[in-house]
């Protein structure tokens, strides 16, 4: 339960472990029901109730992540999602990756986390990207540019 910023909510969590093969999931180890009952209150009187159900899977064993700690990941989730979301789907489309093996779909993020970095680096340089989608063109268009930063740095060490 947590009564925060005008609002009473009380969520229940229940998972059960599972494996990738069975989800079709690379790294799924877990899957989790999470039902949230919020009430939002104003001068000590409650004006409107929801309920929501939602579903999440995650990477951690029943072991490393019992239901109270589940809870947090996923409370401490929607700060990092909101932040990361359009970046990361909109713009660079990750949720629709096809891609299930587990070291492939790893290997994909850390690229995707790559170029955010280097659009984070450059776009702070005068002349630099002020955009990821931006960023991302440049680069498709003229890739040598970036090879070069990357391997003339190499051969000048």
């Amino acid at each position: 339960m947590d009564k925060d910023h005008g609002r009473i909510e009380t969520r229940e969590l229940w998972c059960v472990p599972t494996d990738p093969k069975t989800m079709g999931l690379a790294g799924v180890a877990q899957v989790a029901r999470i039902h949230s009952h919020a009430q939002l209150v104003r001068q000590g009187k409650v004006i409107k109730e929801s309920d929501e159900t939602r579903f999440a899977v995650s990477s951690y064993g029943s072991e490393e992540a019992a239901p109270e700690r589940l809870l947090q990941i996923g409370r401490d989730h929607w700060s990092i999602e909101n932040g990361q979301h359009y970046r990361r789907d909109r713009t660079q489309d990750e949720d629709r990756c096809p891609v299930r093996e587990t070291t492939a779909a790893r290997n994909l993020s850390l690229f995707r986390s790559l170029a955010i970095f280097l659009f984070k680096r450059q776009s702070a340089n005068k002349g630099g990207k002020k955009s990821l989608p931006d960023f991302q063109s440049h680069v498709h268009r003229k890739p040598w540019e970036m090879i070069c930063r990357f391997t003339q740095a190499r051969h000048e060490e």
